[in-house]
């Protein structure tokens, strides 16, 4: 995608953060949502006013470019929906709230499914229908001004999902139901997940963890309490004997898992269930999703920090999920990816020129099968979808423009930004020294030249259906940043690559004068300051490693008039 597209994951690393994540998200318990039947399949088509997304930004896309964007697959899909519904009833401190809004997806769409999430059934997940995320889990954004003000939801700009927190707490709930009580809960919600009948079976998850919303699940619910009461004693050593599955098959690494193994419905508990293998099943299953998200079997003792919303530490999960090689923390905010088909090299740092070689490694990552050097992904669906993401335009500001003030702050910006973030985007004139803009260094040292030279060989080496080496290098280390275009400026926040200021009214105070820490997680915007508001359940520290928030003081000495006046005229570039 563009500057600053940073969302390739390793949730290997990701599982540490399970147990620093929860008391954080301080939501109401939750329940599993319903949704359309009509995305049980291929997603429905819904128009840019069904989505509320301005159809200017992505002029050349069809209705289809659109659902493909927002929630086409690119191979990604390792989560099943029945066994995230399950997780989400069991664990409400994993999951809070009554949607998965409280990780920062966008819920509320025309098909039912967040943006960003894909579903597809999955052979080596027994079949189930799972949940996989795209560029758009990362790359769509939603603002408003509060107080009842519709969403605006823009592509392209850093999102609000916290990544490290939605696959930490999945991987702290795969570990918390090896144990024999939890187990019990979660196959209980798994039940009525899957619905308890027959016609039930075609609609999503719902029901209040635990409790029955029909005669037919009550009888249900009797029934498996009955027949699990009989048999807890043995499931429980099944357990203990079962506390590390076996590595799968030796090539794929996968067990191999029928639907009939992860059955569960009220016509199979009136003719008996054998819970000692319906538990070994789930840990099978539980064993080929870690397999396909690089999870581990047992989570480290030190943990990373927390990145919050919007933010992760790319190329490092990457390096030490591909490579076995850990670097030091260097977080960077999803940036935004407008105008990526008119940019040569890609990313804050202009390391990448292939946007397909960075969309790869996000699916082969975030849930596409990669066994040694071969990758299991629809190729061709993967291409599609970074031509389409290629060519997102700026968003236009939403509110009014005070339009005889941005006129007068033209002038200022010519002075202080245009020289930087004005010129061709031919060669590296973009490119700039950490150390000649003060900003934090930490993303420009660690990835070097022998890093840039460990991902050409992978790609390289890699072996997928339709694709083909580049056969030439597509990744390089600059130790340097880019200035990126400034059009949509607004929508950029939080700002510098680390997402360490919060609003342009803070990037325009004098580095020592910049807030030290502020709150993450917020949608609301804050049209004065241009920035979301102080809010939300993540404090970024500044001060901490990698955050740093000092540096590029251009412009710090205008007056409060003409800073006012810059702003405007930085809402108006589009």
């Amino acid at each position: 995608m563009a500057d600053g597209v940073e969302t390739l994951v390793i949730p290997r690393r990701l599982a540490l953060l399970g147990f620093v994540v929860a008391p954080c998200l301080t939501l109401p318990s939750c329940h599993p949502t319903p949704r359309s039947k009509a995305v049980a399949g291929a997603p429905a088509k819904s128009s840019f006013h069904d989505w509320r997304i301005d159809g200017a930004q992505a002029p050349s896309w069809s209705v289809e470019d659109l659902t493909l964007f927002l929630n086409g697959s690119i191979g990604t899909e390792a989560l099943p929906e029945r066994v995230l519904q399950a997780f989400q009833a069991t664990y409400p401190d994993l999951f809070p709230g009554e949607d998965w809004s409280a990780f920062g997806l966008i819920t509320d769409t025309p098909t039912g499914l967040p943006v960003g999430v894909s579903v597809r059934e999955v052979p080596h997940l027994g079949g189930l229908l799972s949940w996989g995320m795209n560029c758009a889990a990362c790359h769509v954004g939603e603002v408003s001004l509060g107080k009842g003000d519709p969403p605006v939801r823009v592509l392209g700009m850093t999102g609000h999902l916290d990544i490290e927190a939605f696959f930490g707490s999945v991987a702290v709930a795969m570990l918390r139901t090896r144990e024999a009580a939890h187990l019990h809960d979660f196959l209980r919600n798994y039940l009525l997940a899957g619905g308890t009948t027959e016609n039930e079976r075609t609609a999503s998850g719902r029901g209040v963890a635990n409790v029955a919303s029909s005669p037919a699940e009550g009888a249900a619910l009797r029934l498996f309490d009955e027949q699990w009461k009989r048999q807890e004693e043995p499931v429980s050593a099944a357990l203990l004997a079962d506390a590390r599955t076996d590595s799968g098959d030796a090539t794929t690494g996968f067990h191999e898992l029928t639907p009939a193994d992860l059955a569960l419905d009220s016509k199979g508990l009136e003719g008996g269930v054998d819970f000692v293998r319906k538990a070994r099943a789930m840990l099978r299953l539980f064993h080929n999703m870690r397999v396909a998200l690089h999870l581990p079997e047992v989570l480290p003792e030190s943990l990373p920090p927390r990145s919050g919303p919007g933010r992760n530490d790319p190329w490092g999960l990457l390096s030490l999920g591909f490579f076995n090689l850990p670097l030091r923390y260097a977080p960077m905010k999803f940036g935004p990816i407008w105008d990526a088909d008119r940019r040569p090299w890609v990313h804050v740092d202009g390391n990448t020129s292939s946007p397909v070689h960075r969309n790869l490694a996000a699916a082969l990552v975030l849930g596409a099968p990669l066994q040694g050097h071969r990758g299991h992904l629809d190729y061709t669906l993967l291409v599609r979808q970074t031509e389409i993401a290629e060519h997102i335009r700026p968003p236009r500001y939403p509110w009014p423009v005070d339009s005889a003030a941005a006129q007068r702050g033209r002038a200022h910006y010519v002075r202080h930004c245009a020289q930087c973030h004005d010129v061709s985007d031919a060669g590296d004139s973009r490119l700039h020294d950490p150390q000649e803009i003060a900003t934090d260094p930490t993303r420009s040292e660690v990835f070097d030249a022998k890093q840039a030279e460990l991902f050409n060989a992978f790609f390289d080496r890699l072996e997928i259906p339709g694709y083909r080496p580049p056969g030439f290098p597509t990744i390089r280390s600059t130790g340097k940043y880019v200035a990126a275009d400034l059009s949509g400026a607004w929508a950029r926040s939080p700002y510098l690559h680390n997402g360490s200021v919060r609003s342009l009214g803070d990037l325009l105070k004098s580095p020592a004068s910049r807030p030290r820490s502020f709150h993450r997680g917020s949608k609301v915007f804050d049209p004065v300051a241009v920035g979301y508001v102080d809010e939300g359940p993540y404090v970024l520290d500044t001060t901490a490693a990698g955050n740093s928030n000092g540096g590029h003081d251009y412009g710090t000495g205008l007056t409060a008039g003409e800073k006012r006046e810059l702003i405007e005229h930085l809402k108006s570039l589009y």
